[in-house]
């Protein structure tokens, strides 16, 4: 467990992309689109999706972190279980207080009215309309979501290189293309459309976290043969 709270320390002491930029950039988006609500009065409550740039800047945190951290501390003697164990606990507790922050700043959000503009920036239409007690899942889910899909993006560089990432992208667009020519030859996007209609923002980051996990456990199989 030591070493697993290590690995862990070790990441975080990257302060400036664990802790700075990714706050300093969603402020950024949040001081953007204040602007835009005091300009066009008539877009505040539509909500702009400016808060999912602290997810997109996730995926480049863990994949800096694991790329430049699993050959550093392999090298210095940590085992590969506990790099990955180290790496998770990390991820968990960001997502954990990455989703406590947000649900603070929605109730905030939600109490003053938008913060006196009617804005809704960090209560995404529909994702967060759900139950206060939900919130918390609904931001930490694909927070964990995107981290462990950096993490196995970067898992896939370590061990497989450039021509690894070229065959992952490759591979993910051809089985979207198949998956729409599939759907498209059984004329089957109404029963499509229904079925994300039926969708509850509960259910879907639920799906997510379980698509994580399944991410992490890839990243795994992949790390524990990576050369270092």
């Amino acid at each position: 467990m030591s070493r697993t709270l290590a690995v862990a320390r070790i990441h975080a002491m990257d302060h400036a992309n664990v802790f700075v930029l990714p706050w300093v950039i969603l402020v950024s988006s949040f001081v953007i689109n204040v602007i835009v609500w005091l300009l066009l009065p008539e877009a505040a409550a539509s909500g702009s999706g400016g808060i999912l740039s602290l997810y997109g800047f996730a995926v480049a945190m863990i994949s800096v972190l694991v790329s430049r951290g699993f050959p550093f501390q392999v090298g210095f003697g940590v085992t590969r279980r506990d790099f990955l164990k180290g790496t998770v606990l990390l991820m968990a507790l960001y997502s954990l207080g990455s989703a406590l922050i947000l649900t603070v700043l929605n109730l905030l959000e939600g109490a003053t009215g938008g913060f006196g503009l009617g804005g809704r920036f960090f209560r995404a239409p529909w994702f967060t309309d759900v139950p206060a007690g939900q919130l918390v899942l609904i931001y930490a889910l694909p927070m964990l979501f995107v981290l462990a899909f950096g993490m196995l993006c970067s898992a896939i560089w370590s061990r497989y290189g450039t021509t690894g990432m070229v065959v992952l992208t490759i591979a993910s667009a051809l089985a979207v293309v198949l998956m729409i020519a599939l759907v498209t030859w059984r004329e089957s996007w109404p029963s499509v459309g229904s079925w994300f209609a039926t969708l509850q923002p509960l259910t879907t980051v639920l799906v997510l976290g379980a698509l994580g996990v399944v991410a992490i456990g890839a990243s795994w199989l992949t790390l524990r043969r990576a050369p270092v």
